[in-house]
This record gives structure tokens, C-alpha cells and sequence, in this order.
């Protein structure tokens, strides 16, 4: 019962920061998805880097 009050307190203690830094984090995978992945840069193309290193 006290290991499940310490994770709760946790979870629930300071959730703001980690809730900008969740939404910091997704924002930044969208950007790097938008401009990698379905952006026009010749210096990122993606399936040149797919080519190179297969998966």
C-alpha cells in the first residue's frame, strides 16, 4: 500500500512540467517528421538515408 501512495505521489507531484515537456516533445517530433520526412530539403531526403542504411 505505501509503494502504491509513493508512485501516486509522483505521478500526481509537479504534473505541469511534465506536461509542457510532453508537449515540448511532441511538438519537436512534428516538426522533425514535417521537415525530414515530407519537407523539400535535398540535404535531408529520406529515402536516400533509407538506402544507405537499410533497415
Amino acid at each position: 500500500m505505501q509503494r502504491r501512495n509513493i508512485i501516486r505521489s509522483l505521478l500526481l507531484n509537479n504534473w505541469k512540467p511534465k506536461l509542457i515537456c510532453l508537449v515540448c516533445a511532441v511538438v519537436v517530433w512534428l516538426l522533425v517528421n514535417h521537415l525530414l520526412v515530407r519537407g523539400d530539403s535535398p540535404e535531408w531526403d529520406i529515402d536516400d538515408i533509407r538506402i544507405t542504411t537499410p533497415e
